[in-house]
C-alpha cells in the first residue's frame, strides 16, 4: 500500500521556480526598487494601474493596464520614467512598454 505524498513545503516550491525562471536574489531586489519607483514617480493613482513585468539586462519592461496609459507611458513619460530608474541606481538601457493581458497584481503576465 502506498503512503499518500506529503506536500511540499511552500518555500521549496518558491525556490524552485526562482531557480527555473532564474531569478536570483539580485534580480527580485531590482524589481522590488524599479516597482517602488514607478509608483512613486507615477503617484498612487496612476501607479495602480501599472506594474514592473520584468527587469532582465539593463532593460525594464512596464506593463499598463489600458491602452490610454499604455500611449502616456510609451510617450512622453517613458524617459522620465528611466531617469528615475538611473537615479535610484538602476542600470537602465531601455524602458519597455506592454499593455497587460490583466490588470498588474492579478494575475498579469511575466516576461
Amino acid at each position: 500500500m502506498n503512503e499518500p505524498r506529503k506536500p511540499d513545503a511552500l518555500g521549496d516550491i518558491l525556490k524552485q521556480v526562482i531557480r527555473k525562471e532564474g531569478l536570483g536574489k539580485k534580480q527580485l531586489e531590482g524589481r522590488r526598487l524599479a516597482r517602488k519607483v514607478l509608483h512613486e514617480t507615477l503617484g498612487a493613482e496612476v501607479g495602480a494601474h501599472a506594474d514592473v513585468a520584468s527587469v532582465k539586462t539593463g532593460v525594464i519592461t512596464i506593463e499598463a493596464d489600458s491602452a490610454a496609459l499604455f500611449q502616456e507611458l510609451e510617450g512622453y513619460r517613458r524617459e522620465e520614467l528611466a531617469e528615475a530608474f538611473k537615479r535610484a541606481g538602476l542600470k537602465v538601457r531601455e524602458v519597455r512598454v506592454r499593455l497587460a493581458l490583466s490588470p498588474p497584481g492579478r494575475g498579469s503576465s511575466t516576461a
